[in-house]
Protein backbone atom coordinates (compact mmCIF):
# COMPACT_ATOMS: atom_id res chain seq x y z
CA UNK A 1 0.00 0.00 0.00
CA UNK A 2 1.40 3.38 -0.89
CA UNK A 3 2.35 5.35 2.13
CA UNK A 4 -0.35 7.56 2.70
CA UNK A 5 -3.07 5.01 1.26
CA UNK A 6 -3.92 4.18 5.40
CA UNK A 7 -3.98 7.65 6.54
CA UNK A 8 -5.83 8.39 3.38
CA UNK A 9 -8.73 5.70 3.63
CA UNK A 10 -9.06 6.66 7.40
CA UNK A 11 -9.87 10.24 6.72
CA UNK A 12 -12.46 8.95 4.16
CA UNK A 13 -14.23 6.10 6.10
CA UNK A 14 -17.07 8.68 7.69
CA UNK A 15 -17.63 9.19 3.73
CA UNK A 16 -17.97 4.89 2.87
CA UNK A 17 -21.41 4.71 4.55
CA UNK A 18 -24.01 3.79 1.60
CA UNK A 19 -24.74 7.20 1.05
CA UNK A 20 -21.29 7.57 -0.33
CA UNK A 21 -20.85 5.03 -2.10
CA UNK A 22 -21.63 6.45 -5.86
CA UNK A 23 -18.74 7.89 -5.97
CA UNK A 24 -17.23 4.79 -7.78
CA UNK A 25 -19.92 3.98 -10.09
CA UNK A 26 -20.89 4.91 -13.22
CA UNK A 27 -24.35 6.58 -14.00
CA UNK A 28 -25.97 7.77 -17.10
CA UNK A 29 -25.05 10.90 -18.64
CA UNK A 30 -27.04 13.65 -16.85
CA UNK A 31 -26.82 12.24 -13.19
CA UNK A 32 -23.63 13.90 -12.25
CA UNK A 33 -23.91 14.88 -8.53
CA UNK A 34 -21.41 17.10 -7.28
CA UNK A 35 -19.82 16.73 -3.49
CA UNK A 36 -21.76 19.39 -2.41
CA UNK A 37 -25.24 17.80 -2.93
CA UNK A 38 -24.05 14.48 -1.69
CA UNK A 39 -23.07 16.57 1.84
CA UNK A 40 -26.68 18.04 2.29
CA UNK A 41 -28.00 14.55 1.79
CA UNK A 42 -25.61 13.03 5.17
CA UNK A 43 -24.32 15.72 6.75
CA UNK A 44 -23.42 14.81 9.71
CA UNK A 45 -19.53 15.55 8.76
CA UNK A 46 -20.12 19.10 9.76
CA UNK A 47 -23.09 19.26 12.43
CA UNK A 48 -21.72 21.38 15.52
CA UNK A 49 -19.11 22.31 12.96
CA UNK A 50 -18.42 26.55 12.33
CA UNK A 51 -17.52 26.61 9.05
CA UNK A 52 -15.29 28.63 6.47
CA UNK A 53 -16.39 28.33 3.43
CA UNK A 54 -14.31 28.82 -0.03
CA UNK A 55 -16.64 29.06 -2.45
CA UNK A 56 -17.84 31.38 -5.05
CA UNK A 57 -20.43 31.26 -7.91
CA UNK A 58 -20.15 28.88 -10.05
CA UNK A 59 -19.72 26.53 -6.54
CA UNK A 60 -23.20 24.50 -7.56
CA UNK A 61 -25.54 22.52 -6.15
CA UNK A 62 -27.06 20.01 -8.96
CA UNK A 63 -30.09 22.19 -8.89
CA UNK A 64 -28.11 25.57 -9.59
CA UNK A 65 -28.16 26.92 -5.82
CA UNK A 66 -24.78 28.29 -4.98
CA UNK A 67 -23.23 26.56 -1.68
CA UNK A 68 -23.25 29.54 0.19
CA UNK A 69 -26.73 30.06 -0.56
CA UNK A 70 -27.70 26.46 0.21
CA UNK A 71 -25.55 26.11 3.84
CA UNK A 72 -26.22 29.43 5.22
CA UNK A 73 -30.08 28.69 4.85
CA UNK A 74 -29.93 25.12 5.71
CA UNK A 75 -30.10 25.29 9.55
CA UNK A 76 -28.10 21.96 9.57
CA UNK A 77 -25.00 24.42 9.13
CA UNK A 78 -23.30 27.09 10.77
CA UNK A 79 -21.33 29.22 7.93
CA UNK A 80 -19.10 31.71 10.05
CA UNK A 81 -17.34 33.32 7.04
CA UNK A 82 -17.22 33.22 3.74
CA UNK A 83 -13.54 32.97 1.85
CA UNK A 84 -12.91 34.64 -1.64
CA UNK A 85 -10.62 33.22 -4.12
CA UNK A 86 -9.67 35.18 -7.57
CA UNK A 87 -12.30 36.85 -9.45
CA UNK A 88 -14.28 37.24 -5.74
CA UNK A 89 -17.35 35.22 -4.71
CA UNK A 90 -19.59 36.73 -7.56
CA UNK A 91 -16.83 35.54 -10.12
CA UNK A 92 -16.76 38.67 -11.68
CA UNK A 93 -13.13 41.07 -10.71
CA UNK A 94 -11.01 40.64 -13.82
CA UNK A 95 -8.01 38.30 -13.42
CA UNK A 96 -4.98 39.62 -11.64
CA UNK A 97 -6.79 42.77 -10.07
CA UNK A 98 -7.28 42.61 -6.15
CA UNK A 99 -10.27 40.99 -4.13
CA UNK A 100 -11.91 43.57 -1.56
CA UNK A 101 -12.78 42.02 2.12
CA UNK A 102 -16.36 42.53 2.77
CA UNK A 103 -18.09 43.16 5.75
CA UNK A 104 -21.87 41.97 6.74
CA UNK A 105 -23.85 39.36 8.82
CA UNK A 106 -21.07 36.77 7.27
CA UNK A 107 -17.72 38.23 6.42
CA UNK A 108 -16.06 37.43 2.99
CA UNK A 109 -12.55 37.25 3.60
CA UNK A 110 -10.29 37.77 0.44
CA UNK A 111 -7.54 34.95 -0.66
CA UNK A 112 -6.39 37.09 -3.48
CA UNK A 113 -5.58 40.87 -1.71
CA UNK A 114 -2.77 41.46 0.60
CA UNK A 115 -2.71 37.85 1.72
CA UNK A 116 -3.37 34.53 -0.24
CA UNK A 117 -3.72 32.05 2.52
CA UNK A 118 -5.93 32.91 5.58
CA UNK A 119 -4.79 34.46 8.39
CA UNK A 120 -5.37 33.32 12.11
CA UNK A 121 -7.44 36.35 12.65
CA UNK A 122 -9.75 35.30 10.06
CA UNK A 123 -9.57 31.38 11.41
CA UNK A 124 -10.63 32.69 15.20
CA UNK A 125 -14.06 31.92 14.65
CA UNK A 126 -14.15 28.16 12.56
CA UNK A 127 -13.60 24.91 13.45
CA UNK A 128 -13.51 23.35 9.73
CA UNK A 129 -12.25 24.99 6.20
CA UNK A 130 -14.72 23.55 3.67
CA UNK A 131 -13.77 24.44 -0.15
CA UNK A 132 -15.90 24.17 -2.80
CA UNK A 133 -14.35 25.85 -6.46
CA UNK A 134 -15.00 25.02 -9.86
CA UNK A 135 -11.94 24.35 -11.13
CA UNK A 136 -11.01 24.45 -15.33
CA UNK A 137 -8.87 21.27 -15.54
CA UNK A 138 -5.84 23.68 -16.37
CA UNK A 139 -2.78 24.32 -14.29
CA UNK A 140 -2.52 28.02 -14.30
CA UNK A 141 -5.79 28.26 -13.34
CA UNK A 142 -5.45 30.20 -9.57
CA UNK A 143 -8.09 27.61 -7.78
CA UNK A 144 -6.14 24.78 -7.10
CA UNK A 145 -3.58 27.30 -5.51
CA UNK A 146 -5.79 29.03 -3.35
CA UNK A 147 -6.95 25.68 -2.46
CA UNK A 148 -3.53 24.40 -1.56
CA UNK A 149 -3.00 27.88 0.78
CA UNK A 150 -5.44 27.09 2.72
CA UNK A 151 -4.77 23.17 3.55
CA UNK A 152 -1.35 24.60 4.50
CA UNK A 153 -3.01 27.04 6.89
CA UNK A 154 -5.44 24.58 8.64
CA UNK A 155 -2.91 22.40 8.86
CA UNK A 156 -0.89 25.41 10.86
CA UNK A 157 -3.94 26.35 13.05
CA UNK A 158 -5.28 22.39 13.49
CA UNK A 159 -8.14 22.78 11.58
CA UNK A 160 -9.65 20.02 9.61
CA UNK A 161 -10.47 20.89 5.89
CA UNK A 162 -12.93 19.03 3.82
CA UNK A 163 -13.27 19.84 -0.04
CA UNK A 164 -16.76 19.06 -2.06
CA UNK A 165 -15.43 17.68 -5.33
CA UNK A 166 -17.07 18.82 -8.40
CA UNK A 167 -16.32 17.98 -12.32
CA UNK A 168 -13.33 18.60 -14.38
CA UNK A 169 -14.90 20.25 -17.07
CA UNK A 170 -12.23 18.58 -19.52
CA UNK A 171 -12.79 15.01 -18.24
CA UNK A 172 -10.12 13.22 -16.51
CA UNK A 173 -8.30 11.98 -19.12
CA UNK A 174 -6.40 14.21 -20.85
CA UNK A 175 -2.71 14.83 -19.97
CA UNK A 176 -0.93 17.59 -21.56
CA UNK A 177 1.94 19.68 -21.38
CA UNK A 178 5.32 19.72 -19.25
CA UNK A 179 5.49 18.77 -15.32
CA UNK A 180 6.14 22.11 -13.77
CA UNK A 181 10.20 22.58 -12.56
CA UNK A 182 10.63 23.55 -9.24
CA UNK A 183 12.74 26.82 -10.76
CA UNK A 184 8.95 28.34 -11.78
CA UNK A 185 6.66 27.55 -8.94
CA UNK A 186 4.88 30.29 -8.21
CA UNK A 187 0.94 30.96 -7.67
CA UNK A 188 0.09 29.91 -11.26
CA UNK A 189 1.85 27.06 -10.22
CA UNK A 190 2.95 25.21 -7.15
CA UNK A 191 3.78 22.00 -7.52
CA UNK A 192 4.53 19.62 -10.30
CA UNK A 193 1.76 18.84 -11.65
CA UNK A 194 1.50 19.09 -16.07
CA UNK A 195 -0.45 21.88 -17.42
CA UNK A 196 -3.67 19.69 -18.34
CA UNK A 197 -3.56 17.39 -15.39
CA UNK A 198 -7.27 15.04 -15.72
CA UNK A 199 -8.01 15.48 -12.06
CA UNK A 200 -10.75 17.21 -9.90
CA UNK A 201 -10.51 19.40 -7.20
CA UNK A 202 -10.98 16.76 -5.00
CA UNK A 203 -8.38 14.52 -6.21
CA UNK A 204 -5.86 16.98 -6.76
CA UNK A 205 -6.23 18.32 -2.76
CA UNK A 206 -5.26 14.67 -2.19
CA UNK A 207 -2.18 14.84 -4.17
CA UNK A 208 -1.68 17.93 -2.88
CA UNK A 209 -1.83 16.99 0.78
CA UNK A 210 -0.08 13.48 0.84
CA UNK A 211 1.90 13.27 -2.33
CA UNK A 212 3.14 16.61 -1.53
CA UNK A 213 3.07 16.51 2.28
CA UNK A 214 0.89 19.12 3.16
CA UNK A 215 -0.86 17.02 5.92
CA UNK A 216 -3.68 18.70 6.36
CA UNK A 217 -6.67 16.76 8.09
CA UNK A 218 -8.32 16.63 4.93
CA UNK A 219 -11.89 15.14 4.04
CA UNK A 220 -12.51 14.93 0.39
CA UNK A 221 -16.84 14.47 -0.16
CA UNK A 222 -16.56 12.75 -3.69
CA UNK A 223 -19.45 13.35 -6.66
CA UNK A 224 -21.92 10.69 -7.68
CA UNK A 225 -22.05 9.65 -11.34
CA UNK A 226 -18.83 11.27 -12.75
CA UNK A 227 -16.26 9.45 -14.24
CA UNK A 228 -12.72 10.55 -16.08
CA UNK A 229 -14.79 10.56 -19.93
CA UNK A 230 -17.52 12.43 -18.44
CA UNK A 231 -17.14 16.58 -19.73
CA UNK A 232 -18.95 18.91 -18.79
CA UNK A 233 -21.84 18.79 -21.54
CA UNK A 234 -22.64 14.97 -19.65
CA UNK A 235 -22.53 16.19 -16.44
CA UNK A 236 -26.01 17.45 -16.94
CA UNK A 237 -24.86 20.20 -14.36
CA UNK A 238 -25.56 24.48 -15.34
CA UNK A 239 -22.67 26.25 -16.18
CA UNK A 240 -21.74 29.44 -14.59
CA UNK A 241 -18.58 31.13 -15.44
CA UNK A 242 -16.08 30.98 -12.54
CA UNK A 243 -13.96 34.03 -14.04
CA UNK A 244 -15.03 36.84 -16.42
CA UNK A 245 -13.76 35.13 -19.54
CA UNK A 246 -14.59 31.30 -18.93
CA UNK A 247 -18.61 31.82 -20.06
CA UNK A 248 -19.54 28.55 -21.57
CA UNK A 249 -18.97 25.21 -20.65
CA UNK A 250 -16.38 24.52 -23.66
CA UNK A 251 -14.57 27.59 -23.12
CA UNK A 252 -12.07 25.67 -20.39
CA UNK A 253 -10.24 23.79 -23.12
CA UNK A 254 -9.74 26.71 -25.08
CA UNK A 255 -8.65 28.39 -22.13
CA UNK A 256 -5.93 25.42 -21.72
CA UNK A 257 -4.58 26.24 -25.40
CA UNK A 258 -4.25 30.02 -25.36
CA UNK A 259 -4.03 30.76 -21.81
CA UNK A 260 -0.39 29.47 -21.75
CA UNK A 261 0.52 32.08 -24.70
CA UNK A 262 0.52 35.01 -21.91
CA UNK A 263 3.85 36.40 -22.19
CA UNK A 264 4.19 36.79 -25.84
CA UNK A 265 3.21 39.76 -28.52
CA UNK A 266 -0.16 37.45 -29.35
CA UNK A 267 -3.73 38.11 -27.90
CA UNK A 268 -5.80 35.21 -26.71
CA UNK A 269 -8.91 37.51 -27.76
CA UNK A 270 -9.83 38.92 -24.64
CA UNK A 271 -12.05 41.79 -25.29
CA UNK A 272 -13.76 40.04 -28.49
CA UNK A 273 -16.62 37.83 -28.40
CA UNK A 274 -14.67 34.36 -28.18
CA UNK A 275 -12.55 34.84 -25.40
CA UNK A 276 -9.85 32.13 -25.51
CA UNK A 277 -11.01 30.53 -28.66
CA UNK A 278 -8.68 32.29 -30.83
CA UNK A 279 -5.28 33.34 -31.33
CA UNK A 280 -4.94 36.64 -32.76
CA UNK A 281 -2.33 39.98 -33.37
CA UNK A 282 -2.86 42.75 -36.10
CA UNK A 283 0.49 41.21 -37.76
CA UNK A 284 -0.62 37.55 -38.44
CA UNK A 285 -1.83 36.19 -41.68
CA UNK A 286 -5.31 34.15 -41.24
CA UNK A 287 -5.45 32.56 -43.74
CA UNK A 288 -2.15 31.34 -44.15
CA UNK A 289 -1.70 30.27 -40.52
CA UNK A 290 -5.48 28.75 -40.49
CA UNK A 291 -4.44 26.40 -43.68
CA UNK A 292 -0.80 25.49 -42.07
CA UNK A 293 -2.64 24.32 -38.99
CA UNK A 294 -5.09 22.20 -40.43
CA UNK A 295 -2.63 20.38 -42.66
CA UNK A 296 -0.86 19.27 -39.38
CA UNK A 297 -4.17 16.81 -38.85
CA UNK A 298 -4.11 18.18 -34.86
CA UNK A 299 -6.31 15.44 -33.08
CA UNK A 300 -9.87 17.52 -31.95
CA UNK A 301 -9.31 20.37 -33.41
CA UNK A 302 -9.60 22.68 -36.69
CA UNK A 303 -8.77 26.49 -37.41
CA UNK A 304 -11.04 29.50 -38.81
CA UNK A 305 -9.27 32.09 -40.20
CA UNK A 306 -10.29 35.00 -38.01
CA UNK A 307 -10.57 38.69 -37.85
CA UNK A 308 -12.24 41.35 -35.40
CA UNK A 309 -12.10 44.63 -35.59
CA UNK A 310 -11.31 47.09 -32.59
CA UNK A 311 -10.69 50.43 -32.99
CA UNK A 312 -8.84 51.84 -35.75
CA UNK A 313 -6.97 48.17 -35.53
CA UNK A 314 -7.88 44.49 -37.12
CA UNK A 315 -6.33 41.45 -35.19
CA UNK A 316 -6.37 38.77 -37.59
CA UNK A 317 -5.14 34.71 -36.51
CA UNK A 318 -7.37 32.03 -36.15
CA UNK A 319 -10.40 30.25 -34.21
CA UNK A 320 -10.09 26.77 -32.88
CA UNK A 321 -13.37 25.04 -33.30
CA UNK A 322 -13.08 22.09 -31.16
CA UNK A 323 -14.64 18.57 -32.95
CA UNK A 324 -13.61 15.84 -30.16
CA UNK A 325 -12.59 17.05 -27.07
CA UNK A 326 -11.67 14.05 -25.45
CA UNK A 327 -9.05 13.85 -28.54
CA UNK A 328 -8.28 17.18 -28.41
CA UNK A 329 -4.71 18.12 -26.38
CA UNK A 330 -4.85 22.27 -25.42
CA UNK A 331 -1.31 21.75 -24.88
CA UNK A 332 0.24 19.94 -27.45
CA UNK A 333 -2.22 22.40 -30.02
CA UNK A 334 -0.33 25.31 -28.58
CA UNK A 335 2.70 24.56 -29.28
CA UNK A 336 2.05 23.95 -33.06
CA UNK A 337 0.69 27.27 -33.28
CA UNK A 338 3.35 28.68 -32.30
CA UNK A 339 5.79 26.83 -34.17
CA UNK A 340 3.95 27.82 -37.41
CA UNK A 341 3.37 31.33 -36.48
CA UNK A 342 7.24 31.57 -36.09
CA UNK A 343 7.86 29.73 -39.34
CA UNK A 344 5.53 31.80 -40.91
CA UNK A 345 6.45 35.12 -38.97
CA UNK A 346 9.81 34.50 -37.96
CA UNK A 347 11.40 37.13 -35.22
CA UNK A 348 8.07 39.09 -35.22
CA UNK A 349 6.59 36.96 -32.65
CA UNK A 350 8.15 37.48 -29.40
CA UNK A 351 8.46 36.28 -25.75
CA UNK A 352 7.98 39.43 -23.55
CA UNK A 353 10.21 39.52 -20.51
CA UNK A 354 9.35 41.54 -17.30
CA UNK A 355 11.94 42.28 -14.77
CA UNK A 356 14.38 39.72 -16.60
CA UNK A 357 12.01 36.83 -16.49
CA UNK A 358 9.41 35.60 -18.86
CA UNK A 359 5.95 35.12 -17.31
CA UNK A 360 5.61 32.80 -20.47
CA UNK A 361 8.20 30.18 -18.77
CA UNK A 362 5.85 30.33 -15.43
CA UNK A 363 2.99 29.44 -17.27
CA UNK A 364 4.45 26.59 -18.61
CA UNK A 365 6.87 25.46 -15.83
CA UNK A 366 9.93 25.68 -17.83
CA UNK A 367 12.10 27.72 -20.07
CA UNK A 368 12.69 24.64 -22.37
CA UNK A 369 9.62 25.50 -24.96
CA UNK A 370 10.16 29.18 -25.13
CA UNK A 371 13.66 28.09 -25.93
CA UNK A 372 12.63 25.10 -28.83
CA UNK A 373 10.39 27.54 -30.17
CA UNK A 374 12.98 30.50 -30.43
CA UNK A 375 15.42 28.30 -32.04
CA UNK A 376 12.93 26.25 -34.40
CA UNK A 377 12.06 22.64 -32.90
CA UNK A 378 9.68 20.97 -34.68
CA UNK A 379 6.62 21.12 -32.52
CA UNK A 380 6.16 17.52 -32.51
CA UNK A 381 9.82 17.36 -31.19
CA UNK A 382 8.99 19.67 -28.34
CA UNK A 383 5.66 17.39 -27.25
CA UNK A 384 7.48 14.51 -27.14
CA UNK A 385 9.62 15.43 -24.73
CA UNK A 386 7.12 15.72 -21.85
CA UNK A 387 6.02 12.47 -22.36
CA UNK A 388 8.41 10.57 -20.32
CA UNK A 389 7.05 13.56 -18.02
CA UNK A 390 3.51 12.28 -18.27
CA UNK A 391 3.68 9.04 -17.94
CA UNK A 392 5.53 9.34 -14.26
CA UNK A 393 2.74 11.83 -13.32
CA UNK A 394 0.06 9.38 -14.89
CA UNK A 395 1.53 6.86 -12.34
CA UNK A 396 2.16 9.14 -9.11
CA UNK A 397 -1.26 10.50 -9.26
CA UNK A 398 -3.07 7.02 -9.59
CA UNK A 399 -3.53 6.51 -5.89
CA UNK A 400 -5.23 9.61 -5.80
CA UNK A 401 -8.14 9.51 -8.08
CA UNK A 402 -11.57 8.95 -6.69
CA UNK A 403 -13.15 8.02 -10.10
CA UNK A 404 -12.79 5.27 -12.68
Amino acid sequence: MHKHAAALLTLLLPLLSPSYTGHTEAQPAGLTRPGVDVLLETPGLLQERRIGLVTHAAGLTAAGETTSSALLRDPRFTVSALFAPEHGVAGTIPAGQAVPDLAGRVPVYSLYNATRRPTPEMMAGIDTFVIDLQDVGARAYTYASTMALVLQAARDAGKPVVVLDRPNPQGGLQLDGPVLEPAYRSFIGMYPIPLVHGMTMGELAQLFNWMFEINAQLTVVPMRGWTRRTVWGETGLPWVRPSPNIPTMMTPFYYAATGVLDGTNLSAGIGTPHPFEVVVSPWLNAGRLAARLNAIGLGGVVFEPYEFARGESTLRGVRLVLTDPLRFKPATTAVHILYEIRRIHGPTLQFIPRGGRYMFDFVWGTSSVRKAILRGAPAAAIAARWEPELRRFQMLRSPYLIYP
